[in-house]
């Protein structure tokens, strides 16, 4: 009797540049995905068998590629929306801007899609929803606000291959290829959203600037309870899938900042302490208690 060929993986989108020599053909491992020490739970997860592990360790990696393409389309949606208040920016740059997110929009969807084509064929996403929530928060924030916030999760973003450089053999190779590339081009925008940052400084009264900081603080505790919520729906499939109790479930929900995104925030703290905007000593003290 002739055996059934399974079915080849659908192989992801063609990418320009560099992003089209990724070697997507590495089968997605029954092992970690990005180094187990990457993300850190609040509740005690010692009931995890190792299988159990790995595949927390999936779900936390496609969260975190989830998340990557719903704050880029944050980028994506505020350049092109509201290009009065981009300041000095060149509409040429703008434009490189905008394209070079797109790329990494679909660069993330493709390693979605590798990881779990049966959930993320014809880029879907299962645990981040965009809403009226998110269109509120980008009518609402000025320029300082968003770019502040823009660059905060950056620099948060420019860590993730360095953690993946420590345990190499607990890192799947094309996700750590796009996190390598994701983090070259990110740190070209970092240095653009400090232009605009340094620009408003300049140009509009203290006062003004030190409003639009206090309004990132709000702002990013509404991104923090989206993220929050996000992440519960990942895990509630995850406990039923797994079979886990409700206490087991609860345990799983709280989920701390990962080791890049630590780095990141400390990282962006230093940088604000030479930062000309007003109220940049309030928002490091708070980024610092986060940490």
């Amino acid at each position: 009797m002739q055996t059934a060929t399974p079915p080849a993986e659908p192989a992801p989108a063609p990418l320009p540049g560099a992003w089209g020599r990724i070697d997507w053909s590495p089968p997605v491992p029954d092992h970690f995905l990005i180094p187990e020490h990457h993300y850190r739970m609040r509740g005690d997860c010692s009931f995890l068998t190792p299988g159990q592990r790995v595949r927390l360790n999936h779900l936390s990696v496609r969260f975190s590629c989830e998340s990557f393409v719903h704050f880029e389309r944050y980028v994506i949606e505020y350049l092109e929306r509201y290009p009065a208040r981009l300041g000095p920016l060149p509409e040429r740059r703008v434009r490189c801007f905008i394209d070079e997110e797109r790329v990494h929009v679909d660069a993330f969807y493709a390693a979605l899609e590798r990881l779990r084509p049966e959930l993320h064929a014809g880029q879907r996403l299962q645990m981040h929803r965009w809403s009226w929530v998110d269109r509120l928060l980008l009518r609402l924030s000025p320029s300082v606000t968003f770019f502040l916030l823009a660059a905060l999760f950056e620099e948060m973003t420019l860590y993730v291959p360095v953690v993946m450089d420590e345990r190499p053999e607990e890192s799947y190779p094309p996700l750590h290829e796009v996190m390598r590339l994701h983090a070259r081009e990110e740190r070209g925008h970092v240095a653009l959203d400090e232009r605009v940052l340094a620009h408003a400084a300049k140009e509009q009264p203290r006062w003004r600037v030190g409003l639009q900081v206090l309004l990132m603080l709000g702002v990013m505790a509404c991104v923090g309870m989206q993220m929050d919520r996000a992440w519960k729906r990942g895990v509630e499939q995850f406990a039923r899938d797994e079979g886990l109790t409700a206490r087991q479930r609860r345990a799983l929900q709280g989920k701390r900042l990962s080791t890049s995104d630590e780095m990141g925030v400390r990282s962006f703290s230093k940088r604000l302490a030479s930062s000309p905007l007003c109220g940049a000593g309030l928002l490091r003290a708070v980024l610092d208690r986060l940490t």
